[in-house]
């Protein structure tokens, strides 16, 4: 992830970063970078920044953006692939689990055996019958 920061040669000068983002006031860079507004001043009078904050600043130009856009494109046709890829893999295997289930029916233990009909309700298996009661006398 490192990787695609970039170089030092790669960002623009501090002062086209901060055209290309508007050309805000010192006192806003400050503010939002949390230093002082003599601090941002220097920086434009030299033209250059600390390198976090031209980072900071690049992702906010158009470059910064493209950059990330063309990120979000490139994972997203990875993941396109991945998902293809995926789902061939699913499709085989079904198909292989259904011709494995075709031509090897072994049954289970537990399976009900073929002759044996579905169980019944105990209610309609025999009828009620008197219980006999013996008397002693």
């Amino acid at each position: 992830m490192l990787n695609r920061l970039p170089t030092p040669t790669q960002l623009p000068p501090l002062g086209l970063m901060l055209d290309d983002i508007g050309a805000p006031s010192s006192a806003a860079i400050a503010k939002a970078l949390d230093v002082t507004v003599r601090t941002v001043e220097r920086w434009r009078y030299i033209d250059q920044a600390p390198r976090p904050v031209e980072l900071a600043l690049y992702w906010l130009t158009r470059w910064g953006q493209d950059a990330a856009a063309c990120e979000a494109v490139n994972f997203r046709a990875l993941q396109q692939t991945e998902l293809a890829i995926l789902r061939g893999e699913v499709a085989r295997l079904r198909g292989e689990l259904a011709r494995v289930l075709a031509v090897a029916d072994f049954g289970c233990a537990n399976d009900a055996a073929a002759t044996v009909s579905p169980a019944r309700p105990l209610e309609q298996v025999a009828p009620a019958r008197p219980v006999l009661q013996v008397v002693r006398v």
